[in-house]
């Protein structure tokens, strides 16, 4: 199968690095508008095909499939030609900029019999699949609610990225809209669909362009509640996802990659607390051992949310499996993230108006 590479920024080492464990770097192109950005890139990982423009790669290669990891203002118009041309398209997270180019997308790649999917990297990390199975299986009873904190954090408490000139601050949600679909889905996945949310947001001047750096939403369905909360440049790395249920309780460690689980119903007892507090410390104690022995022994690699995605996305393409990430999920996370941005942007334009009324007013008072 042939394979296009479109975009060869940073997240374009981490699909080669899979695809050349899959063994699929010789059927490999790379396209990048900078062709020295392709060029390394090529050179690091062996790929003998470089396209100097988008024509080329679509009209003279035509590509089986498409990776396509650009920022997301050029999704859409991408992943189009992708299609038309006869590629099945695994689009990078953000998909699109609104849940409109991604329906016509899924629109067109049904018509074309085409697969279309997204790196929602989180959703393919091991133990998140094993709490959607769970989840799905209804062995805890139905789903109460969802919750995801998602502190990010970068070396030296540096802003995310590095520089204001990184692509992400020039999005509409600034770089939060970069960041904000990991939580999203992983909540989406499990609770849809969506009937209500709120959300509030914090800038506490740490970001660049006046980005927001502290994001809360909450959501609801007709008798669920979701809800997640993102949070950057604050120092704090952590990342956990709680799933409340009618017969138990899920925790998930994403950072460390360990599952947790705990069965019961009615008011915990002192036996009940001592038990399930001493479970959960033994799941992180040996979830976190066994992290360790696998890095050591290269069974646990970096990005294994991405390897695993990019896997189903072939098996998928094959026949094999279903894709782990449905249209619904597609859809859902679009269409809130973009109701989010909206909400923001609103407040930007409130925020512009109030400091424009305070000049004008200290104009006046100053004049009188």
């Amino acid at each position: 199968m042939k394979i296009a590479i479109i975009g060869c920024g940073a997240i374009a080492d981490a699909h080669l690095r899979v695809l050349k464990k899959l063994k699929r770097i010789s059927q490999t192109i790379v396209y990048d508008i900078d062709y020295t950005k392709s060029e390394a890139l090529a050179n690091c990982y062996g790929v003998q095909r470089i396209c100097r423009t988008i024509d080329e790669l679509f009209n003279a290669e035509r590509p089986e499939a498409a990776h396509i990891l650009t920022p997301p203002m050029l999704h859409a118009e991408l992943a189009e030609q992708a299609l038309q041309s006869g590629s099945h398209v695994l689009l990078e997270k953000p998909a699109t900029r609104t849940v409109a180019e991604l329906n016509r997308l899924l629109e067109l790649s049904g018509r074309m019999g085409k697969m279309l999917t997204v790196d929602y990297s989180l959703l393919g990390i091991t133990v998140v699949r094993k709490a959607i199975r769970e989840i799905a299986s209804g062995k805890f009873g139905r789903l109460i609610s969802a919750h995801c904190n998602f502190a990010c954090s970068w070396p030296g408490n540096t802003i995310p990225y590095g520089s204001s000139t990184h692509w992400a601050y020039a999005l509409r949600g600034g770089v939060l809209q970069n960041m904000a679909d990991h939580p999203a889905s992983l909540i989406l996945a499990v609770l849809q669909p969506i009937e209500e949310f709120k959300i509030l947001f914090v800038r506490r001047n740490l970001l660049p362009n006046n980005c927001p750096d502290l994001l809360q939403v909450a959501i609801r369905n007709q008798d669920q509640i979701g809800s997640f909360t993102l949070s950057l440049a604050h120092g704090n790395a952590e990342r956990r996802a709680y799933f409340l249920l009618e017969g138990g309780t899920i925790m998930i460690d994403l950072g460390r990659q360990v599952y947790f689980s705990t069965k019961g119903k009615g008011p915990q007892n002192f036996v009940k607390k001592t038990l399930s507090g001493l479970l959960e410390g033994q799941a992180l104690m040996f979830g976190t051992f066994r992290n360790v022995f696998q890095v050591l022994t290269g069974q646990l690699q970096r990005d294994p949310g991405i390897v695993n995605i990019i896997q189903n996305f072939y098996q998928a393409i094959r026949g094999e499996v279903e894709l782990f990430i449905t249209p619904t999920t597609a859809t859902a996370v679009t269409g809130l993230l973009e109701n989010i941005w909206n909400e923001i942007v609103k407040d930007d334009s409130k925020t512009d108006r109030r400091a424009k009324s305070r000049r004008v007013n200290q104009k006046i008072q100053h004049r009188l």
